[in-house]
């Protein structure tokens, strides 16, 4: 039995001791002065934070206000506990550049004035060092950023592929302006009217060269565009004193019959505003459909005289 005590005890005297070295460890790190001049100073590198605790009877101090980056140390005051006679604090501080510095020169009462001498805080020196080598300055700000450079510089860049960028349209689209070929117009031929085909025949009416064959065809035409708009019998012939009533459909059935029975008409002559207004209601017209009709009647009526 007595081996096994020994390690139990040998085992717990090594765990007690670790445990206390990390909690010292753990707990190293805050500078704490308590009423008392630390017994040396505090030692930051620039550029990293560190905190100070430390109590006072004021219980209204604050940080020093009006700091800038520009100030050689940044202080925040924050306070941690309030008893009835005492406040703790922890001052955190942050050094941009090296020296050495009196933290109690960075906290004043909150309405800015400096703390009273009966409540005087302890002396908190702190030393700000740098690891630079000699002659690159103790600000931790006063180092230049290294100058982006490049060849013709970066500008230049940018413009020249912004040039190549806006050429590539130019010239894509000069190159198809250069292989574009006419296109060719495509005359449209408009379908004939049935003012068309009414116009030769009804200027060799006016001359009195209308042959029977002609004349039939002619008053068919006629007959067989006024048929539905007038509502004509199926007979040519009992269509004819119909369409000679009407105003627009006679117009130029009756001056047919004038040119037919008048011997002298191949010395009148009808002149273009004339035709072209006897042959007004016929230009809406499509021959084709017309001349279908036409084409379809089984035998061709005589003349009207």
């Amino acid at each position: 039995m007595m081996p096994t005590n020994t390690h139990f005890a040998i085992w717990r005297i090594f765990h007690v001791g670790l445990f206390w070295l990390l909690l010292a460890a753990v707990y190293a790190q805050p500078i704490v002065a308590e009423d008392a001049k630390p017994a040396g100073d505090v030692i930051v590198k620039r550029g990293l934070t560190s905190q100070l605790t430390f109590s006072s009877p004021s219980a209204t101090l604050m940080a020093v206000p009006d700091q800038s980056m520009d100030s050689e140390l940044l202080v925040r005051l924050e306070r941690t506990k309030r008893s009835d006679q005492k406040s703790t604090y922890t001052l955190w501080f942050f050094g941009t550049v090296a020296g050495s510095y009196d933290l109690r020169d960075y906290v004043v009462e909150s309405d800015g004035s400096p703390v009273p001498a009966n409540q005087a805080l302890p002396v908190m020196p702190v030393q700000i060092v740098s690891d630079l080598p000699p002659g690159r300055g103790t600000s931790l700000y006063e180092i230049d950023d290294p100058a982006l450079r490049s060849l013709g510089g970066y500008r230049a860049i940018l413009i020249l592929f912004a040039v190549l960028w806006a050429a590539v349209p130019i010239v894509w689209g000069y190159i198809r302006w250069r292989n574009r070929r006419p296109v060719p117009v495509e005359v449209v031929v408009p379908e004939p009217t049935l003012a068309d085909h009414l116009r030769p025949l009804v200027h060799r009416a006016s001359q009195g060269d209308l042959s029977v064959a002609e004349q039939s065809r002619l008053e068919l035409l006629i007959y067989t565009f006024w048929q539905q708009k007038l509502n004509l019998p199926p007979s040519l012939v009992d269509a004819v004193p119909v369409m000679r009533r009407d105003a627009k459909a006679g117009e130029l059935l009756r001056s047919m019959e004038a040119w037919i029975h008048d011997h002298h008409a191949e010395q009148s002559t009808l002149d273009s505003a004339t035709m072209e207004a006897l042959l007004a209601p016929y230009r809406a017209a499509e021959a084709k459909q017309i001349d279908e009709t036409v084409s379809a009647e089984p035998s061709v009526v005589g003349g009207t005289a």
